[in-house]
């Protein structure tokens, strides 16, 4: 079982994800992006990441890119895969160099394909769990 973090600014989305996940066998922390912070994520200890780009005109403690940047930057979880979801086609044309130089990050527009998502949290988690036993095997020699 992975524990996957989804920060929304739709409960609707965070409650379709969490029915998603349960379906696969992990677990979800939510996180309203009003109150969504990096300290947060931390706290949560992610296998992956789900993240909406775009977030409401709501005043933010952050944006979803932000929250991006920032855990690209944290030592604790710059190794975590990332799913990032918008349904702004626009925003993300405008921020596809950027993408494409992070490390890690999968797009998906909204609305997705479930088999597709399901698809790639599975490979994803799956990747991840390797890569965090290959990574205790490295540190413990």
């Amino acid at each position: 079982m992975a524990r996957v973090t989804v920060v929304n600014d739709s409960s609707a989305f965070l409650d379709l994800m969490r029915d998603l996940l349960a379906t696969l066998g992990h677990e979800m922390v939510g996180f309203e992006a009003v109150t969504a912070s990096i300290e947060q994520l931390v706290d949560s200890t992610p296998d992956l990441l789900i993240v909406d780009l775009v977030l409401q005109d709501t005043p933010q403690v952050m944006s979803g890119w932000e929250l991006l940047v920032l855990a690209r930057s944290h030592r604790q979880l710059l190794s975590v895969p990332v799913i990032l979801c918008s349904g702004d086609l626009w925003e993300l044309e405008k921020r596809a160099d950027d993408l494409a130089r992070i490390a890690n990050v999968h797009v998906r527009t909204k609305p997705f394909d479930v088999d597709d998502m399901c698809d790639l949290i599975e490979r994803l988690v799956s990747e991840s769990a390797r890569d965090g036993r290959i990574q205790r095997v490295l540190g413990a020699t």
